[in-house]
């Protein structure tokens, strides 16, 4: 269909493409957690890798998880599949978004659409691996600390990998923060001295923010994630006077 005839489409024919483009988004996720559970062994592998290289760097040499039900396995993996294909086909589900909405729009909308969608994929991902980075090292403080306090180390597989995953998420989210701020600072909303001026009140949500986001309560687990958060805000001050002088220089000429 093309853009003119989408554009002069009833309500009932976009209903029906939205239908279809949600069947196939479906489809998408069926085929990557298909995909996911085939490769589950080496995915397990993948995700248990914080947690063991934390052990190896506290010192303990007989680190183990632990299983209690005797089907717990085979459900975290098919829970495990199904995330993993969420993540894996979100390429596809944005296109279908993007080729549904696409003809709706301006072409200046559009041109922020193109720079933004991908930007947004790439600071998602970065915070993921930022995450996956440093959670050995939080992982070995906190068995360090669990030794210090005599106790063994041993961890339940299901609600480690909660844990882990819902970590990943959340910091792949809170990466999304420069990218809110600077296109703020691109439609106006805020300026660089705005910003500079809000620091102290920033730094306080920030830590806020971090303290419910993470999936416990210790202080620790909260500075791993406000740190960064803080930085990528002092970031985001730094582009948004670059924005700001852009600006500036496009207007004089």
């Amino acid at each position: 269909m093309s853009v003119e005839s989408r554009k002069e489409a009833t309500f009932w024919e976009h209903l029906e493409e939205l239908r279809w483009r949600i069947v196939r988004m479906i489809a998408y996720v069926i085929v990557a957690a298909g995909a996911s559970w085939v490769f589950r062994e080496p995915l397990l592998t993948l995700l248990r890798y914080p947690a063991e290289a934390g052990a190896r760097m506290a010192g303990i040499e007989d680190f183990t998880f632990r299983i209690f039900e005797a089907a717990g396995g085979i459900v975290l993996m098919m829970q495990i599949s199904l995330v993993a294909g969420l993540v894996a086909a979100a390429p596809g589900i944005i296109t279908e978004m993007w080729l549904f909405v696409e003809p709706a729009l301006e072409p200046h909308e559009k041109r922020w659409v193109i720079i933004v969608v991908p930007l947004a994929i790439v600071l998602f991902l970065g915070g993921v691996v930022f995450c996956y980075w440093i959670s050995p090292r939080a992982f070995s403080f906190f068995f360090l600390f669990n030794r210090s306090l005599g106790v063994d180390v041993e961890l339940t597989l299901q609600p480690y990998l909660y844990f882990l995953m819902r970590l990943l998420l959340v910091f792949g989210i809170s990466f999304e923060l420069p990218l809110v701020l600077t296109f703020l600072a691109a439609v106006g909303f805020v300026t660089k001295d705005m910003l500079l001026g809000w620091w102290r009140h920033a730094v306080l949500i920030i830590f806020i923010f971090a303290a419910i986001a993470t999936p416990t309560t210790d202080p620790a687990t909260m500075t791993f994630m406000a740190g960064p958060m803080v930085v990528l805000y002092l970031l985001s001050v730094l582009l948004a006077g670059l924005f700001e002088k852009q600006e500036d220089r496009t207007e004089a000429a």
